[in-house]
Formats: C-alpha cells, structure tokens, sequence
C-alpha cells in the first residue's frame, strides 16, 4: 500500500521551506506503517546549501512535532533534486544558464545543446553544432516543454 502524504503535513513542509528562504520541489513518502521516510527535495534560484537544509529540517521538525504524523517517520532526508533529475519548474534552469541540457518537447523532439536563456516564456538552446554547417538557435515555449534537465558532461 502506498502512503500518501497528509495535506497539512505537505503545508508545514512547504513553510518551513518558505522560511528558509527555498522552494519546495517535492516530497516522496517511503517505507510502511510506523517507519516512514520523507524524502524532501528543494531548490532556489541560488542553488541549496548545506544551511538550506539544515534551516528546512529544523523547521519540519519544529512544525511536526505535536502532530500523530511525526510519530509514524523514522526519518526526514532535506536535499536537492540532483543534477540527475529533471527540472520541475523552468526557473530551476537559471543557473544553469552555459551548461548542457536535454530538453523534450511535448511533440516528442528532443533537443540537446547548451542553454541560453531561460525566462517565464519558455528557454533558448543552441544545438550541439554540425561540422557542415551551423545549427539555429531553438526557442521553446514554455507550453511545449514536456521535460528538461541539465547534462552532466565530461
């Protein structure tokens, strides 16, 4: 059976977030009966530090701790997404602006290339280039992107 997350627990979740100064990106509930885990991701347009999480996890503990709930968590694990895992909101990209990124489109078009820009209307990437000629610059719509996520290149 899987465990489904309280709304009040996600709220106190996402205020202590607030308070730290991040944005909640996800929570995923593992394990069963009295020995769930939570593992909580975030994000800022800074990127996350160790503080971040130190100030979220504090403050998860401090909101959770006359609620039943609490009493079924064995523990809360407060990190970032990864560099793995796609980007969840298009401003998670900003930083990233200059590194690689695959982006899938809603019509099944994949395009990877470095990123150029990233605003509230969508993203800019230039593709990887051919040696016979140039490659346009694609512009994305933010309706179009179906996925999107930073390439760890080498």
């Amino acid at each position: 059976m899987k465990e489904t997350l309280p709304e009040r627990i996600r709220t106190a979740i996402a205020q202590a977030c607030d308070d730290a100064g991040v944005s909640l990106i996800d929570v995923v509930v593992r394990g069963q009966a009295r020995q769930l885990v939570l593992d909580v991701f975030i994000d800022s347009v800074d990127g996350v530090t160790h503080e971040h999480c130190r100030l979220v996890s504090r403050g998860i503990d401090e909101r959770l701790a006359e609620d039943e709930f609490a009493g079924r968590l064995r523990a809360v694990d407060v990190s970032s997404p990864g560099a793995e895992a796609p980007v969840k909101y298009l401003w998670q990209l900003k930083k990233h602006i200059g590194r690689t990124v695959r982006v899938k489109q809603k019509d099944g078009v994949v395009i990877d290339g470095v990123l150029e820009r990233v605003d509230d209307g969508g993203l800019d990437v230039q593709p990887k280039q051919s040696k016979k000629e140039p490659t346009p610059l694609v512009s994305i719509g933010v309706d179009d992107v179906e996925e999107a996520m930073v390439r760890i290149t080498f």
